[in-house]
């Protein structure tokens, strides 16, 4: 494998653990596209991607277009054999998808072809689903359309979070692409087409939808919180501010008025549901870091007891 030229497309950490376990593997990669550097947080601190990252680690080119649509030629300079794609975040133009000699490939955290789109992972989460997986899939110009070549299924576990869930998915796009790369990396590798009647999409998560839409049943509020955690965390709104439950567990009974914060029970800083009680383990307040529970309790969260967040 050492002797094909290939190029890996990917931005965050789920990628980062692919690309590492192609280097791992002894996999040569002769140039890494991922997004261009962002400023992050408050102080606007110019950061690298969790891809570029592994990238200078290994010395590895990188190459971070803005619009890939419009900028592209550095990557069709390399005459790459082949592309691998997970989690990169631009569409990629069919000059870029048609010029390796086995073409592009993209490892996709669903099982096609349900949850189509940017944000498969947390909407699977979302909508109460108990299996999910990783899919490698030939690219094609529409969205996440491609033909398939292997799968591997995940099971959702009622614990599990969009962030647990991402370390699950990337162990298995890392093993899918290892298993599969001489197949793919060959002419007999056989795409299976996927039925387009079947499809769902999962848009990238909008901004209005991290508030925490209290009017759900209490599974919907728990599977919302749970989707977008720890990044970029569903909020209620606690006076004027906006307050972030990252971390917690649900038990039916108890429960009094929607909304209403309880206080400290078991061991946790308890908001009432509608048939329920949710024990927060972990919470932010805006302008806030995160916080432990405890340490929310013990500071201001005493004063918000009996509250009503909306």
């Amino acid at each position: 494998m050492n002797q094909r030229k290939i190029i890996f497309m990917g931005t965050p950490k789920i990628a980062a653990t692919v690309l590492q376990s192609l280097l791992d593997a002894n996999i040569a990669i002769e140039l890494v596209v991922t997004q261009p550097d962002k400023k992050v947080g408050r102080k606007q601190i110019l950061t690298y991607s969790a891809v570029k990252e592994v990238a200078m680690e290994h010395s590895i080119p990188t190459f971070q277009p803005r619009r890939i649509k419009d900028d592209y030629q550095a990557i069709l300079d390399i005459q790459a054999d082949l592309i691998i794609t997970c989690a990169y975040g631009q569409l990629v133009p069919d000059c870029i998808l048609q010029a390796p000699k086995y073409g592009c490939v993209n490892l996709h955290g669903s099982l096609l072809p349900k949850y189509r789109g940017g944000a498969p992972i947390q909407r699977a989460i979302w909508n109460g689903e108990t299996k999910s997986g990783m899919s490698l899939m030939k690219m094609a110009s529409g969205l996440d359309t491609g033909p398939v070549c292997a799968v591997e299924e995940i099971d959702i576990l009622p614990e599990d979070t969009s962030s647990t869930l991402f370390e699950k998915m990337g162990l298995a796009a890392s093993h899918l692409i290892l298993e599969n790369l001489d197949r793919v990396c060959s002419l007999d590798c056989v795409y299976q087409a996927q039925d387009d009647a079947l499809a769902t999409y999962a848009p990238i998560i909008k901004k209005e939808e991290e508030h925490l839409d209290l009017s759900q049943s209490d599974q919907q509020i728990v599977n919302q919180i749970r989707a977008l955690s720890s990044q970029p965390g569903a909020y209620v709104r606690l006076g004027k501010k906006k307050w972030k439950i990252l971390a917690a567990n649900y038990e039916a009974g108890n429960a009094q008025e929607c909304g209403k914060i309880i206080g400290w029970l078991k061991d946790s800083y308890a908001l009432s549901l509608h048939d329920g009680l949710l024990y927060i383990h972990q919470c932010q307040m805006e302008g806030k870091p995160v916080l432990e529970a405890k340490d929310f309790y013990n500071g201001q969260g005493r004063n918000f007891i009996g509250r009503i967040v909306e």
